[in-house]
């Protein structure tokens, strides 16, 4: 592992965001292959998403980037410790050093807001061409017409047809057909057994992980003392829980008497995690799209999450069915409800937490103010995604 850094050229006026005097990298190389010497060789693949986000990047975008241009370098370039996630794609992945993490929170789904990110995009133009982040975002939320080249907005409805030139010859986005993509799906590799024996000697039989959402942006995070009931409900049941999640984004285990992975210096190894998530009984979470490790592994789930996310008008529906291909336990609840009547949102859980001891993965309708409503958009739902993995 080598370090790049590159200088500060550009000048922004930062308002809330500091500017950084230096980026440093961390280089992580794959290959055996060298490096050319001319940028037109060599794509740049910026992944500075979301972590919701972040997973389609390698299992459906750099695919089609690959099969566009087999034989040219990629790099792949993104967040510290995601190296796992793209060491099967790539020759390089460029490592955002580990000081630069709060940069994290200016991501907005595949894009962000971050002037410093936005920099890092249009300096790395020295080394090769670059998808940036916005490109990985169009990828996934717009169609292409073959006839015009007219690139458009499709990911609520499947379009039919070009709207500059009405052809009918379109690459639909992906989120618009995610029954017709999730046949290209390019999976995350499982973790190495060196990793899985290591993640074997820590758990207890039984083990359940839980992953406390604790972002400083879009909020939705939970009290710690509603999650030390939930540890003592998931005790009571025979589980032993494991608290999960980088430090950035979950709060801190409320407990000393479980297993907090998540402190632990192992943890920032993305494949000790996932070798982790693999011997699990399950893992529960709310309102966060950690889910996407149990799906890279096979682990079965259960999100708690809003029902407009999954269901309406939200992405994040569509993004859960792309990237999931294990069982899975939805439970719909309003943030506020649960958020304000914890006592009441253990009682669900422990209904909830009994049904998957007994393999009923079927989704729960739960702190809502009208089941009838929440039930129909999940009829419309279902009719529309067409495929076992998204049923709810």
């Amino acid at each position: 592992m080598v370090r790049v850094i590159i200088p500060d050229k550009l000048e922004y006026d930062i308002d809330k965001e500091k500017s950084i005097d230096e980026i440093k990298f961390n280089i992580f190389k794959f290959t055996e292959r060298v490096r050319p010497s001319s940028r037109e060789d060599v794509i740049i693949i910026s992944c500075f998403s979301e972590f919701g986000c972040e997973p389609i990047i390698p299992m459906y975008c750099i695919p089609q980037i690959n099969k566009k241009y087999p034989g040219h370098y990629k790099i792949a370039i993104g967040w510290y410790g995601r190296d796992y996630l793209y060491k099967h794609l790539v020759d390089e992945y460029w490592e955002l050093d580990e000081s630069f993490q709060w940069l994290r929170e200016y991501s907005r789904a595949f894009m962000n807001e971050s002037k410093n990110l936005n920099r890092i995009e249009k300096e790395i133009l020295q080394f090769g061409m670059v998808y940036s982040s916005s490109m990985m975002g169009d990828m996934v939320l717009t169609y292409r017409c073959k006839n015009c080249n007219y690139v458009g907005a499709d990911w609520e409805t499947n379009a039919d047809y070009c709207y500059a030139c009405g052809s009918d010859n379109l690459i639909s986005s992906v989120l618009s057909n995610t029954s017709f993509w999730k046949k290209y799906v390019k999976k995350i590799p499982l973790p190495c057994e060196e990793k899985m024996e290591f993640a074997k000697s820590l758990l207890k039989p039984n083990s359940v992980g839980i992953i406390a959402r604790g972002r400083k942006c879009y909020g939705r995070n939970l009290q710690p003392e509603f999650y030390v009931k939930l540890i003592d409900l998931l005790k009571s049941f025979g589980y032993n829980p494991v608290w999960l999640g980088e430090k950035q984004s979950i709060i801190p285990c409320p407990v000393d008497d479980i297993l907090d992975f998540s402190s632990m210096e192992e943890s920032r190894d993305l494949e000790n995690t996932l070798a982790l998530i693999k011997q699990l009984e399950f893992t529960i979470q709310f309102w966060t799209a950690s889910t996407r490790l149990s799906a890279m592994v096979d682990t079965p789930f259960v999100l708690i999450e809003s029902p407009d996310q999954i269901v309406g008008m939200g992405q994040e529906g569509k993004r859960l069915n792309l990237t999931t291909f294990c069982d899975k336990k939805m439970v719909f609840c309003h943030y506020m409800t649960m958020l304000e009547n914890n006592d009441l949102a253990i009682s669900l859980l422990d209904k909830v937490i009994q049904q998957v001891k007994n393999k009923d993965y079927s989704t729960v309708i739960g702190l809502v103010e009208d089941e009838c409503v929440i039930q129909h958009m999940i009829n419309c739902w279902n009719d529309a995604e067409g495929d076992k993995n998204g049923y709810l």
